[in-house]
């Protein structure tokens, strides 16, 4: 076999695994029709996946009329796994998922430190652990709330970890005998099955997440658009409120400044001491309905923040859908105000043509840098 033959062979052998995981199960005929090959091809295919104990027969369909029945195909999803990881400032948090991205393991390591040396040898130290329980896996992809270069896989600078020009792929490839992707936590998080958009990410979307800080990714073609220097969809910098507070930027007014959990913990501090944490920050989401209530007053005015930025996203990108992913996504007070000031403050006609969408997902950055292996691994 030629080196062109067997890379065209590769290519398809990606492409079919690429159809099974989006559609569990299907048949040779189905998938020759779906990819444009010839039946033979895709046998020759399905039966090396087949001895290789990566796709299994299932049974034949129970379709009327003549000609042979279909034998169902299923992809044995824990064939391939991966790892995902998300750093944050006092922790990080993992998983490893099967090639259908369902999580079959997964926890949290706390850290006391930010130093990215021993953070770095501790991430290594777990990748390692897991690598030996899981000698399946492909990757590991690492979320970082960070400018990241995620090509060569460099955290430029993160205010939240106090990181600057740390090398991180280079350092975790050359201690693993697996390769690591690394990506910004919000972009991952867009990418992640949780992630709300809907499974083919339309042509146009973008993502906002609120938590530590608030982020955001623009998805064109069902693909993460950086942009030049990597910053593409980074909503959290939109100034909202010109005297604000001071932003982790240097700037005034930002949004994240304005509504990232820190944020509004400290806003509900005023008036309620014994607010310390997110969790905390939760109690009160039952008083929310309370006329007057301090809860409610921080809710309505964020929801005006968020929906200012939004308006600007809306008349620039003009995205078919709109994924807000934040722990306040059953607040009526918040998603409201995010509404009617998207109505006042965008134009009518691309507001019609946006669906909003509020959900709070869990392990989203992990997964989606889970999943960004995956990715990664059907184009190579």
């Amino acid at each position: 076999m030629s080196k062109g033959t067997a890379l065209l062979r590769q290519q398809n052998e990606k492409r079919t695994l690429a159809l099974l995981r989006a559609g569990k199960h299907s048949s040779r005929q189905e998938i020759a029709a779906a990819l444009g090959l010839s039946k033979n091809t895709i046998s020759l295919i399905v039966d090396k996946f087949i001895k290789d104990g990566v796709v299994k027969e299932i049974g034949a369909d129970e379709q009327g009329g003549v000609g042979r029945p279909r034998i169902q195909l299923r992809l044995q999803a824990e064939a391939y796994k991966s790892i995902g990881i998300l750093i944050q400032h006092s922790y990080f948090q993992y998983v490893v998922t099967d090639y259908c991205q369902a999580v079959l393991d997964k926890g949290s390591v706390p850290m006391e430190t930010d130093d990215p040396e021993p953070y770095i040898g501790k991430l290594i130290h777990l990748c390692s652990e897991l690598i030996r329980q899981h000698p399946e896996v492909l990757g590991i992809g690492i979320a970082v709330p960070a400018l990241v270069d995620p090509i060569e896989g460099v955290v430029h600078f993160s205010s939240h970890l106090s990181w600057r020009n740390v090398r991180l792929k280079e350092r975790m490839d050359s201690s693993l005998p697996v390769t690591t992707k690394v990506l910004n936590l919000v972009k991952a998080a867009a990418i992640a099955p949780s992630s709300g958009l809907p499974a083919e990410h339309s042509s146009n979307s973008f993502y906002l997440r609120m938590d530590e800080g608030v982020g955001g990714a623009h998805i064109i073609d069902s693909q993460i658009y950086s942009g030049a220097s990597w910053t593409a969809g980074e909503a959290g910098h939109l100034c909202v409120e010109p005297e604000g507070p001071l932003c982790s930027c240097g700037q005034r007014g930002c949004l994240e400044a304005l509504v990232s959990i820190p944020a509004m913990v400290r806003q509900m501090q005023q008036q309620h001491p014994d607010v310390q944490t997110e969790d905390d920050l939760g109690r009160y989401i039952a008083e929310e309905g309370t006329e007057g209530s301090r809860f409610q007053e921080i809710m309505d005015k964020s929801g005006q923040y968020v929906g200012m930025a939004l308006s600007q996203i809306i008349l620039l990108l003009n995205p078919g859908h709109i994924v807000i992913d934040s722990p306040f996504h059953e607040v009526d007070a918040f998603k409201q105000s995010v509404l009617s000031t998207v109505d006042r403050r965008a134009l009518k006609l691309p507001t019609e043509k946006t669906s909003i969408l509020f959900i709070k997902s869990s392990y989203a950055s992990s997964v989606g840098a889970a999943f960004a292996v995956i990715l990664d691994f059907e184009k190579e």
